[in-house]
């Protein structure tokens, strides 16, 4: 996670290397299987369904290289705004939150049907009833997945949207 030396700015940038190495190996590895058992004879053969699967993950590959991407945040109480940049393959997209558009901030988690807990991450329920998700599940956010770390990230953001709810003259550094 990168930090900004500023106390005022707190930046944050997803680590999408993991993602895009899990896509390549897939790409890779449903080459080899498609390739390899491109011939696979008779209809219900073990060498049809190494084929099938290597469609199928040649198909999970590609589509994860497009889908995924990095994300960036940044809270800055000088302007009083959070800013969330997506960037993917095919595309970027940056929202914008002014600190007085947000209610609360919760702490939310991905899980597996067997409600074991895979990424935490935050929530911010906003005025209008829009919940909007900060340091998305999806992308990989080093220790995203220690409770303690998230509750730390949700303090802090607190934090400094009750900085930001000062008046600019009270504020340290101001």
């Amino acid at each position: 996670m990168y930090e900004t030396s500023r106390m005022d700015i707190w930046e944050t940038r997803s680590n999408n290397r993991q993602q895009i190495v899990i896509s390549v190996v897939c790409l890779i590895v449903g080459v080899l299987l498609t390739v390899a058992l491109r011939d696979y004879g008779a209809s219900g053969s073990n060498r049809q369904a190494g084929f099938l699967f290597g469609v199928v993950l040649l198909g999970l590959g590609i589509a994860t290289l497009f889908a995924g991407g990095s994300q960036a945040v940044q809270v800055d109480v000088d302007t009083r705004e959070i800013r969330i940049l997506d960037r993917r393959l095919i595309g970027s997209r940056t929202q914008t939150l002014a600190f007085d558009q947000v209610q609360r901030v919760e702490v939310a988690c991905l899980q597996t049907r067997s409600q074991h807990a895979l990424r935490y991450f935050l929530q911010l329920q906003l005025i209008s009833g829009e919940a909007v998700p900060l340091f998305s599940p999806e992308k990989a956010y080093p220790l995203a997945s220690d409770p303690a770390v998230v509750a730390g990230w949700k303090r802090r953001l607190d934090l400094m949207l009750a900085i930001g709810a000062q008046d600019p003259a009270q504020t340290p550094g101001a």
